[in-house]
């Protein structure tokens, strides 16, 4: 079981660019929504999930005498236009929603970008854009300009973010804009309008960056944090590091340790004395103190605060291994190899060690949670590497933003942690057994 549990954590770790499309800390949704599964128990009606306008194109309305237009896509949100009149007229440029939610989004985001050509103060075309739900209402101007200086680019932002935004079109401060727009389902355009001067008119217009985004009030497999990064990317991101950590930090730890204690147990004396007070004196000092006083000298980045997990988690195994190797030098195959003139270091590395190696793989895997949850027990505090999103800093986010009550904020790191040094528990059992033939279950 926890070989089983071992290997979905390291698929996931290393498959994790491949099982989710963003980057731990892009924001893809709004702030602190649920997963979208939750629609299944409260009901679908309550809910909307990410949307966006596409089919991007360009027309012109009946007004106007010799209207020619000629357009040419130049990507899912740029299109070129190449306009001439005899008489005015108006351009359409339009996206389309087919917006299958009864609840509106939390948020729209969008914006256009224009750049004409063969225009003047005197002929100086209008623009304008709208969000129409078709057969029902027209919204807007969410922003208009002249457009009187060839090759500047005009340039719009149209978003709900903005408190002030509903006053713009016209609605009292605080009205809820998203429900106003977006509030039934149904077709929607967005409109970019282009309205022509009165006489003989040629020109340009390379229209840009012409999207707008619908941020639904739930989203993903795990929903989103404060900022609305996706958790399910940072659970899978937070494993990478959080196997790194704890499988480099006890490597050190189970490293100083079997050294200390080889030497501490073979060679004795004067040198077993000084090793093991210091080890005892490394002993006796609270861990999580000083670990903050480390963190906080050295610096938070990860590396080290692999380094000082490493360093301060080798004691224990050091007075294992030692008193393995005081009972271990006595053996007759010991005294043996002694009387044909083998050195300490071919006695450690030849006779000694492969007594012990299987210990060493048992102490390796049942170190590796300890490590896990120091470094979040680090991040959780602020001492953790505010660059690197881990589980523990998940945890730190979740509490400090919004104390803990997005669950699915919090629940997602604490399973993580909780599973993954429970799977190196279980691993470690298992090999204690395996190399440990008093502890088999009789079959």
């Amino acid at each position: 079981m926890g070989l089983i549990l071992l290997s979905l954590f390291i698929v996931a770790a290393v498959a994790a660019p491949i099982l989710t499309p963003y980057h731990p800390t892009q924001n893809v949704a709004a702030s602190l929504v649920p997963p979208f599964w939750v629609a299944s128990f409260f009901g679908a009606s309550r809910y909307s999930q990410n949307t966006q306008f596409n089919d991007l194109r360009a027309f012109t309305n009946t007004t106007g005498t010799g209207l020619n237009l000629s357009s040419s896509l130049q990507g899912p949100d740029a299109i070129t236009l190449n306009v001439s009149s005899v008489s005015g007229g108006t351009i359409l440029v339009a996206k389309t929603l087919n917006y299958p939610y009864s609840a509106a989004p939390n948020q729209f985001q969008g914006s256009v970008s224009i750049i004409p050509s063969g225009v003047d103060a005197t002929l100086s075309p209008k623009v304008s854009v709208f969000i129409e739900h078709q057969g029902l209402a027209q919204y807007g101007p969410l922003w208009n300009a002249s457009l009187v200086l060839p090759g500047q680019q005009y340039h719009a932002e149209l978003s709900s973010f903005d408190s002030a935004f509903a006053q713009s079109l016209g609605f009292p401060l605080g009205t809820n804009i998203n429900q106003v727009v977006f509030s039934s389902k149904g077709t929607y355009s967005l409109l970019l309008i282009i309205n022509l001067p009165q006489g003989p008119f040629q020109a340009g217009f390379q229209v840009t960056n012409f999207s707008m985004r619908l941020y639904g009030n739930t989203f993903g497999v795990l929903g989103t944090d404060g900022s609305g990064s996706d958790i399910f990317t940072q659970l899978l991101y937070g494993a990478q590091l959080s196997l790194l950590v704890g499988l480099v930090a006890t490597a050190i730890g189970v490293s100083l340790g079997l050294i200390i204690g080889l030497m501490a147990g073979f060679l004795g004396k004067f040198v077993d004395e000084v090793l093991m007070r210091f080890t005892d004196m490394m002993l006796v000092i609270p861990s999580l103190p000083l670990l903050i006083v480390l963190a906080t000298v050295l610096g938070t980045s990860l590396l080290n605060i692999i380094i000082i997990l490493g360093f301060l988690g080798w004691m224990g195994f050091a007075r294992l291994v030692r008193s393995q190797v005081l009972s271990i030098r006595e053996r007759p195959f010991i005294e043996a190899a002694r009387a044909s003139g083998a050195g300490t270091g071919y006695i450690l590395s030849r006779h000694i060690f492969p007594n012990i190696v299987g210990l060493t793989y048992v102490n390796l895997a049942l170190s590796v949670p300890a490590a896990i949850v120091g470094e979040a027990a680090l991040s959780f505090l602020g001492l953790g590497d505010q660059t690197a999103v881990t589980w523990g800093k998940m945890l730190e986010l979740a509490n400090e933003s919004h104390g803990g009550l997005a669950w699915w904020w919090v629940i997602p790191p604490g399973i993580g942690i909780a599973l993954l040094s429970l799977s190196f528990i279980l691993v470690g059992y298992s090999l204690d057994e395996l190399f440990n033939p008093k502890l088999r279950k009789r079959r």
